[in-house]
This record gives structure tokens, sequence and C-alpha cells, in this order.
């Protein structure tokens, strides 16, 4: 099976192959829920820096009023461990994953106790496995993730696209008419020509 150390230069060939930015354009707090919630639980757990209480209250209410926030526990980022220690990493944004550990992956998991690290170091030297860099030295196991495929990367790109902030127009309204409404066609016609050439341009 393939080797892989998902850090920056797996990241930057995986986002050349892809012909794409070499970071994720959506690697934000106000623009991605999951990059969020990441750095939220990071830093209610003390391993980040925490957002400002105001912050992140208002960026919780903020998604989730939208469908991109998870409707199911399994789906949602989450941290966990035993004996007071943080040890798993579960549905992560990768961007944020590399700037706190330094690969980019969407789950990450410690070793359950220094016994079993130890036992993994000398599997990985006895078996001659130890590459020059290898994220079993530090984690029992890790799920290397681009960012494109993230299950939100998709779902962001085509929110963002089809109705931005800036050119939001009212196509509806409420003005005499036959059925108490008129469409702008000019406006609708507008604002769907913007979208397929964000698509296809």
């Amino acid at each position: 099976m393939e080797h892989i150390y998902p850090d920056m230069d797996w990241n930057i060939s995986r986002s050349h192959d892809k012909s794409l930015a070499p970071r994720c354009p959506h690697a934000n707090v106000h623009r991605c829920p999951r990059y969020y919630q990441s750095y939220s639980l990071l830093g209610e757990s003390g391993i980040t820096t925490a957002l400002t209480p105001e912050t992140d209250t208002a960026l919780l209410a903020k998604w989730k009023k939208t469908d991109l926030w998870p409707a199911l526990a399994e789906h949602a980022t989450s941290i966990s461990g035993s004996n007071g220690k943080k040890s798993h990493f579960s549905n992560f944004c990768p961007e944020v994953a590399f700037d706190t550990f330094g690969l980019f992956a969407s789950s990450l998991c410690r070793y359950a106790d220094e016994i079993d690290r130890a036992n993994a170091e000398s599997w990985l030297v006895g078996n001659g496995r130890a590459f020059a860099k290898d994220w079993r030295w530090d984690w029992a196991s890790l799920n290397p993730m681009h960012y494109s495929e993230c299950p939100l990367y998709s779902q962001l790109a085509v929110s963002q696209s089809i109705v931005p902030d800036s050119t939001k127009e009212e196509i509806v309204s409420m003005k005499p008419g036959a059925f108490g409404f008129s469409v702008d066609l000019k406006k609708l016609i507008s604002r769907f020509s913007r979208w397929w050439l964000s698509r296809h341009g």
C-alpha cells in the first residue's frame, strides 16, 4: 500500500494535479462551518487560542441556520479521548488539521498509551517500515485528505457561486399585477448567466 505523508508538499502536489489553488478558498470561520467548528472545538479544548465568546456564539448561530450544518452527530466535527487526554479528532477540516498538527487530514487518532506507542515504534524499526517522514511515530491512525475531497467543498462552491452576498438582487417583488407580484426576467436571466459562467467559464 502506498505510504502517504500528507504534509505541505503532498498537498501542493495534489492541488497542482487538480489545477486548484494550493489551499482551500473556503478556509475561514465565516465561509465554512467545518473550518469554524474545528477551530471552535480546538479552542474549547485548550489546544489552540479560543475564539472570543461573542464571535463563537455569532458563528454558531449563523451556521446552524444553514443546511450545511451537520444533521447527524456522526457527521459533526468532534474531539474525544479518555483520562483527560484529547486523542481522537474526527471529521476535521484538513486545513485546520495542518495548521494545528502539520498534516492535512480529516481524522487523527493518537496512541491509547505509551505502551501502544512503544510497540508501534518497535514494529516500525524492526520491520523496516519507517519512512523518512512517517506519521505513525505520533499517530495510531490518520485519514489524509485534500480539501477538494471534503464533503462540504462542492456544496460551498455551489452555494457561493449561485447567490454571492455582494450580488443579491430582488427578482420577485410585491407589485401590482395579475397575481399580486411580478418577476423581473432581466435580473433572473442575468443571475442565471453569472452562475453559468462561474461553472463553465
